[in-house]
């Protein structure tokens, strides 16, 4: 999928997209002040060998450099109530030269897209508490926010 506005192509991840995916992860994990721990063969396992997963990366149309600059991690999980596959982008990263270009949104936009492709329920972007460029461009969408309190049991 190409974007017309931004020039942005939108594609499934492949194995060759991993190293630099895996990078951007990383990368994620030490601006909310956490540590990767994820080998490259657990994020491997985690995204192209889950069946619950989605994983689609971005990069400047017509570039000679066939690396990411952007991806969204979108995991699925079955509601027990009604058995439709519900899916969140867990993760949404964008490289600092290619942020504020329309990364973050073409990618959601193509995450939807793939949801109801599939036939999923909803989509939902999870963002962390205090990310207010995560939130802006939600609000922007026209996104609304899910009034959940999400709790967490910290191992023994």
């Amino acid at each position: 999928m190409t974007t017309e506005r931004q020039q942005i192509d939108i594609r499934t991840a492949t194995a060759a997209d991993l190293p630099e995916v895996h990078r951007m992860m990383i990368a994620l994990a030490a601006h909310h002040g956490d540590q990767a721990t994820i080998t490259p063969a657990g994020f491997r396992t985690l995204t192209l060998d889950n069946p619950a997963a989605r994983l689609l990366v971005a990069r400047p149309a017509g570039s000679p450099v066939p690396h990411p600059v952007a991806y969204a991690l979108i995991l699925g999980w079955q509601d027990p109530a009604t058995g439709r596959i519900t899916h969140e982008i867990a993760n949404l990263f964008v490289q600092a030269p290619f942020r504020r270009q329309g990364y973050a949104r073409a990618l959601v936009v193509a995450a939807g897209g793939l949801v109801d492709t599939e036939g999923g329920a909803s989509l939902t972007v999870g963002a962390v508490e205090g990310n207010g460029p995560a939130a802006t461009v939600c609000r922007e969408m026209g996104m609304a926010r899910v009034a959940e309190a999400r709790f967490i049991v910290e191992p023994a």
